[in-house]
């Protein structure tokens, strides 16, 4: 099974890859404030973390709504037995 991205190892790789100028100039850090980050000796304030989340193109969602998507996902958003009164499909009665 391959391992999910982490956040850490996307803003490292967008901090440190060839995109690297604009996620600083998103953010608006200098180089040595980069390398201060990546090293540990610098945090991020909290009105950046939107954008430095988005410049490596994630999104933050509630587990709430992500347990919803995988259950419509299973279920089937277009069952079309369930609409006919079938029961679900795929489900052996």
């Amino acid at each position: 099974m391959r391992q999910p991205v982490r956040i850490e190892q996307a803003l490292r790789a967008a901090l440190s890859g060839p995109g690297r100028l604009d996620m600083q100039r998103s953010i608006g850090w200098d180089n040595s404030q980069v390398s201060r980050f990546l090293n540990g000796d610098q945090g991020v304030v909290i009105d950046k973390l939107d954008t430095m989340v988005a410049s490596v193109g994630y999104v933050l969602v509630t587990r709430k709504y992500l347990d919803a998507v995988a259950t419509l996902g299973e279920v089937g958003m277009h069952c079309e037995c369930a609409r006919q009164g079938m029961g679900e499909c795929g489900r052996v009665a």
